[in-house]
């Protein structure tokens, strides 16, 4: 017959506190948080405990509240006032019914079992305030879930967006103004139907099953990542890149398309029989390892950082590449070079890698 388990509330092992700093009542062991005080001044952790309910826990937190890595499966009888981070991830939570309505600081709920990030929210005297988070002015992250849409995100984000790992396909629902990073990689997206229209930072859509880039935002300021996909064109890319442009692992047999200015460049492992088209500059490294190239004709005359052509089927290294800031890579191909040889060809100012 098996036991039932221990209650050990927040009374049994903090004591009596009067909330006028931080708390950290984390790792103790609480399956309740009955004695907690009702309003905190400072922090309030209740992580990595064995909590199922929020009952007890502070109504208002000056700062910020994680209950991250517990047991729950509800928000209700959480915090209504949070003035920092909100932190719920690594629960058992299936929706954010009785979550915040605005956030002050981050909020992530990721490694839940959400379907959806819409949540009925009511305030303590039953009165329904919203229908999901509508504001969070840091950072968001609903990556590993189960989510299929991006229904019920917050309609503002200060910060960083993150929805990678769920089974989105399609991107309805997300901010049309990303500040940060927008990062939804590995889902299922074909298409960039409703995508943000700007992405101020980084933009990762890696590991999907894209087939175009067709429907990219209006500006994305950072880098970009569309490797790991089923792209057979870059057809509708951008001209510029401020940051580093990552095409690589997806099924090109040419560069047509391909932004004629980046940061660096990556477009290895796909199926390219020659540079042409290739960026005119690259402020950082070029990658063109693991194709099927016979020769660097079309590669950019200039690159900053390393130079990486190994792992093709090269037999002459003539090409308009005439220098090489970085390190020169060139083996594993049909003919083995030596130094010596490559010098002659390209200034490499870095080391020569065969």
């Amino acid at each position: 017959m098996s036991q039932k388990a221990t209650k050990v509330t927040f009374a049994d092992v903090m004591g009596t506190l009067d909330g006028k700093g931080d708390i950290d009542c984390s790792h103790k062991g609480l399956t309740s948080l009955e004695g907690c005080p009702e309003k905190v001044k400072g922090d309030f952790n209740c992580s990595g405990n064995r909590l199922t309910t929020l009952e007890g826990a502070p109504k208002s937190i000056k700062g910020r509240f994680n209950c991250s890595n517990n047991q729950l499966t509800t928000l209700d009888g959480g915090p209504e006032d949070v003035k920092g981070d909100y932190d719920c991830s690594e629960n058992q939570l299936i929706s954010l019914d009785d979550g915040p309505i605005y956030v002050m600081g981050d909020f992530s709920c990721a490694g839940n079992q959400l379907t959806s990030l819409k949540g009925e929210i009511y305030s303590s005297k039953g009165t329904k305030l919203a229908k999901c988070l509508e504001i969070v002015e840091g950072d968001f992250n609903c990556s590993d879930n189960q989510l299929i849409t991006l229904d019920g995100a917050p309609l503002i984000v200060g910060g960083d967006f993150f929805c990678s790992h769920n089974q989105l396909t399609t991107l309805q629902g997300a901010p049309k103004k990303i500040p940060g990073d927008f990062d939804c990689s590995r889902n299922q997206l074909a298409s960039f139907d409703e995508c943000p229209e700007v992405i101020l930072g980084d933009f990762l859509c890696a590991g999907n099953q894209l087939t175009s880039l067709e429907g990219l935002p209006r500006e994305v300021g950072g880098n970009f990542n569309c490797s790991m996909n089923q792209l057979t064109s870059l057809k509708n890319c951008y001209k510029k890149f401020k940051g580093a442009f990552n095409c690589s692992g997806n099924q090109l047999d040419s560069l047509k398309g391909a932004p004629q200015e980046v940061g660096s460049f990556e477009c290895s492992n796909n199926q390219l029989t020659s540079l042409k088209r290739a960026p005119e500059k690259v402020r950082g490294f070029f990658d063109c390892s693991w194709n099927l190239l016979t020769s660097l004709k079309g590669a950019p005359k200039k690159v900053k950082g390393n130079f990486d052509c190994s792992g093709n089927q090269l037999t002459t290294l003539e090409s308009t590449l005439q220098t090489v800031g970085g390190d020169f890579i060139c083996g594993e191909n049909a003919q083995p070079f030596i130094e010596e040889e490559i010098r002659t060809i390209v200034y490499v100012n870095g080391h020569i890698i065969v």
